[in-house]
């Protein structure tokens, strides 16, 4: 199942290392997408996982892992959108 997202949100990111493979299948390349644990709005968003995975949009915060994806965020916040 694609997701269609604004084109507002995908403009913003321009260093998508998987080509957006997340709208398409729900997975960041091979590998399952970031769980948040808390959003923190204006995409920042702090990951469950504290495993350093290379992304461009992964920032370290002391011992956490922030996801500062516009992509990434507006998929959290409607969280109605599945894949089959």
């Amino acid at each position: 199942m694609k997701v269609e997202i604004p084109d507002s949100v995908r403009r913003q990111v321009t260093q998508c290392p998987h080509d957006f493979s997340c709208l398409e299948t729900g997975r960041c390349g091979d590998r399952e997408m970031c769980k948040v644990a808390h959003s923190y709005g204006d995409n920042v968003m702090l990951l469950a996982s504290k495993e350093q995975v290379r992304c461009t949009y992964r920032v370290a915060f002391g011992r956490s892992q922030l996801c500062v994806c516009p992509v990434r965020d507006y998929l959290h916040t409607h969280k109605q959108i599945h894949f089959s």
